[in-house]
């Protein structure tokens, strides 16, 4: 039990737990088997970004623009499908080289030209939404075909496959963090990088290599997300950035880097898509439900800083 308790994702799970007691005692309809499917379902394209964020914010670094190239991924995908007729599975891989492309292009800037990731990806977030309206007109696509209505409304084993793609996501980027060098460099580069340096660790292969695995997860939200729309834009993963940034830090993960869980984004994106869901089932409105979510990030950053400075004491 103490070893769970001195986990990073220990903190959310006690929040997704306590959530959860409160939730079902307000509404009769939050603890339903439909409900709690739901949850999961709608909490998928959140975590798959904040999987690959949790990479970058491990190095110490931060991605403003997986919102906008999920946008580009998913309208160029669709915009292929459904307009030029381009074989279905040749639009899904072109979604991921578009994702791979445009963390090669992030990665290269922040590890070899040492531009801050901030700024990077600041600009990303209007370069990346921009061109995904400019490659498609500005029209939506709608009425995606096989496989992507299997992929949105499918199931397996009575589980929806939304709830798949994201558990096997997980399991492979927890392989990634535990069992390859690219997961041990990520967390030396984030807990000190001039060190991890000094001791012959290639920082900008493996740094260029985290972006590139945040701009693969975009593409697989990319993909699920039109696949339960059934359609594709440049108006997809408005603000999902945000969502993304705060699943990491509510599942624990540090903002500067170094410490952190690829569980404790999976509960941080469940986290808030369960306070969205039971303020909708209270009736409360949108704009309490941004302040709410606003005030819950705050806080998680807060808590944060003070766990820091504790450790910085010690």
């Amino acid at each position: 039990m103490k070893s769970i308790t001195r986990q990073e994702w220990y903190g959310a799970l006690v929040a997704v737990l306590v959530l959860g007691a409160l939730l079902s005692a307000a509404s009769p309809y939050f603890l339903t088997t439909g409900n709690l499917s739901n949850i999961l379902v709608q909490a998928s394209v959140i975590a798959l970004l904040a999987g690959g964020q949790t990479f970058v914010i491990l190095t110490g670094g931060v991605d403003l623009a997986v919102g906008a190239l999920t946008a580009l991924a998913g309208a160029v995908a669709g915009h292929m499908m459904v307009k030029l007729g381009v074989d279905p599975y040749l639009c899904i891989a072109a979604a991921f080289a578009i994702g791979a492309a445009v963390g090669l292009f992030n990665g290269y800037l922040v590890a070899f030209v040492g531009i801050p990731s901030f700024i990077v990806t600041l600009g990303g977030l209007t370069l990346w939404r921009g061109l995904a309206f400019e490659s498609t007109g500005g029209f939506d696509n709608s009425g995606m075909p096989d496989p992507l209505p299997f992929i949105g409304y499918g199931q397996f084993l009575g589980v929806p496959m939304p709830i798949w793609i994201t558990g096997v996501f997980f399991v492979a980027m927890a392989f990634i963090l535990s069992s390859t060098k690219l997961g041990r460099y990520v967390y030396a580069m984030g807990s000190n990088e001039m060190g991890a340096r000094q001791v012959g660790i290639n920082i900008r292969w493996y740094k260029l290599g985290v972006y590139v695995v945040s701009g693969l997860s975009c593409a697989l939200g990319a993909l699920v997300l039109m696949a339960r729309m059934d359609s594709s834009s440049g108006k997809m993963a408005q603000m999902f950035e945000l969502d993304a940034i705060a699943a990491v830090i509510l599942g624990g993960t540090s903002l500067f880097g170094g410490r952190g869980s690829i569980w404790g984004s999976l509960l941080g994106a469940v986290l808030i898509t369960m306070i969205r869901n039971g303020m909708n089932l209270m009736e409360i409105s949108q704009f309490k439900q941004m302040m709410a979510i606003g005030a819950v990030v705050i806080l998680a950053v807060w808590i944060d800083v003070i766990r820091r400075q504790r450790l910085l004491k010690k």
